[in-house]
């Protein structure tokens, strides 16, 4: 097995853990415009299908609209991701959203103003929007088209860790040979099963392979742990960020099952790690819970705010223009309540303006 190939594939897993975790779903193919072939999932186009590393429906739908699908195209490169791989996702996204089948029969039926049927297929149709997840960064080109053309990003770079990001650099083909091609392959299987449970009695094999003393299972071990307390949010810009719960605890205040409960936030960083900041989530019905996450600033955002030397009161502006509301999805741990939404603390932001 080649180690591009495997490490795709534990990319692929990676994401599509932190998806669930935040309340994604599969999608199921419908087996004509998407169908499933060889272990793989495709997607049709005008041109040709598609095939979707990770396609999954969102926590939660938008009214008046044709329902959403995501689709991430998952890239293993040893670099950061260039302009090319962003720019070629716009057509990738314009190619299956604007595809529909049309035969010489529904073109006979529109001359008939009379006709008891439409000349349109039956189906659902869905809004696909197509991101690039990665294991390193973005180089500054392809962040700039992305944001210009509404493409989400997602670098494991952004919530595993310095050390983590190293190991999953360091896969090469020598160490995926050392560890034969029966063990790979069986990791392989787990790791592109769109189920992706772990504990699955067919993956017992991978299972245990995982839990000895190597450097794969100590990524899946760390990454899976990440994610279980680490969640989305989305800033009203369209921005995303991960927070992640500073204390390993179910005792999460975005765990609760009380509906929609008023959290307001406070905001802080330390000039030691500026481009890591900490949110502090508070209960605003009178009870003192409070827990806090860290999250790093979005790259666009901490660029801006380095112009202006990491200003403290750029930093309030900054916090007031794109943290006043911040929508964390958390099904996976609150079925119930697919969704929070966090304010920020404006009478305490205006304390420290003054």
């Amino acid at each position: 097995m080649k180690a591009g190939n495997f490490k795709g594939a534990l990319v692929e897993y990676i994401v599509r853990q932190l998806l669930k975790n935040c309340g994604f779903t599969n999608v199921t193919a419908d087996n004509l415009y998407t169908y499933e072939s060889s272990g793989l999932f495709f997607v049709n186009g005008k041109g040709a299908a598609h095939d979707a590393d990770i396609i999954m429906n969102p926590p939660i739908q938008m009214p008046f609209s044709y329902p959403s699908q995501l689709i991430f195209e998952c890239k293993a490169y040893a670099g950061k991701i260039s302009l090319p791989v962003v720019r070629n996702v716009l057509g990738y996204r314009s190619d299956i959203n604007e595809f529909e089948i049309v035969t010489k029969k529904s073109l006979r039926k529109r001359k008939n103003n009379r006709r008891t049927s439409y000349a349109i297929e039956t189906r659902n149709r869905f809004i696909f929007q197509i991101g690039v997840a990665a294991i390193n960064d973005f180089s500054k080109p392809a962040i700039e088209f992305a944001a210009n053309n509404k493409i989400p990003l997602i670098s494991l770079s952004w919530f595993l860790g310095p050390n983590t990001i190293l190991n999953i650099n360091s896969i090469d083909q020598n160490l995926i040979d050392s560890y034969g091609e029966n063990n790979c392959e069986k990791i392989y299987n787990l790791f592109k099963d769109r189920n992706g449970d772990i504990t699955d009695e067919k993956h017992q094999d991978a299972y245990n392979f995982l839990f000895e003393d190597n450097l794969i299972g100590d990524i899946v071990t760390f990454s899976n742990t990440t994610i279980r307390y680490s969640y989305v949010g989305l800033l009203e810009t369209g921005d995303m960020i991960f927070l992640f719960a500073r204390s390993r605890s179910e005792d999460n205040i975005l765990n609760q099952r009380t509906g929609i409960n008023a959290y307001r936030a406070r905001i802080y960083w330390n000039s030691n790690r500026p481009n890591v900041w900490r949110l502090s989530v508070i209960n605003g019905n009178g009870d003192p819970q409070q827990t806090d996450f860290d999250f790093y600033v979005p790259k666009k955002i901490y660029d801006h705010w380095r112009k202006f030397n990491l200003n403290k009161s750029e930093a309030l502006n900054i916090k007031e223009r794109f943290f006043s509301k911040i929508f964390v999805f958390n099904r996976a741990q609150n079925p119930e309540m697919p969704f929070s939404i966090i304010s920020i603390d404006e009478e305490w932001l205006q304390n420290l303006r003054e």
